[in-house]
């Protein structure tokens, strides 16, 4: 899955935003009793590799990927796991990220 996004920020302005976000996101209880566990991020420039596990009772799943935030664009790579497209559909789960990708660049930059 990528997504591209817009933004008017500088890019370390976009960087921090993009790095906090993932900090709470990975923090945050999910409906249904899914869990985050084993979060990883690491910056290489202004390239994030992360990854997580999503768990529900025995069942679990990772999620790994990277973000790109150059001047003007963030780009998002992930190769979703075929357990969550079984309940998720891409394009729902494509529509929530860009959403909350731009509601962290509304307002003041």
């Amino acid at each position: 899955m990528r997504i591209e996004r817009n933004h008017k920020a500088s890019q370390q302005v976009a960087i921090q935003k993009i790095d906090s976000f993932l900090d709470e996101l990975m923090k945050r209880d999910f409906p249904g009793g899914v869990i985050v566990k084993e979060p990883t991020k690491s910056w290489s420039g202004n390239t994030m590799d992360f990854s997580f596990k999503l768990k529900k009772g025995l069942i679990s799943t990772k999620i790994a990927g990277s973000i790109r935030v150059e001047e003007g664009k963030i780009i998002m790579d992930s190769e979703l796991p075929g357990l969550v497209r079984t309940f998720v559909s891409e394009e729902k789960i494509s529509d929530v990220i860009t959403q909350q990708i731009d509601n962290l660049f509304v307002g003041k930059q």
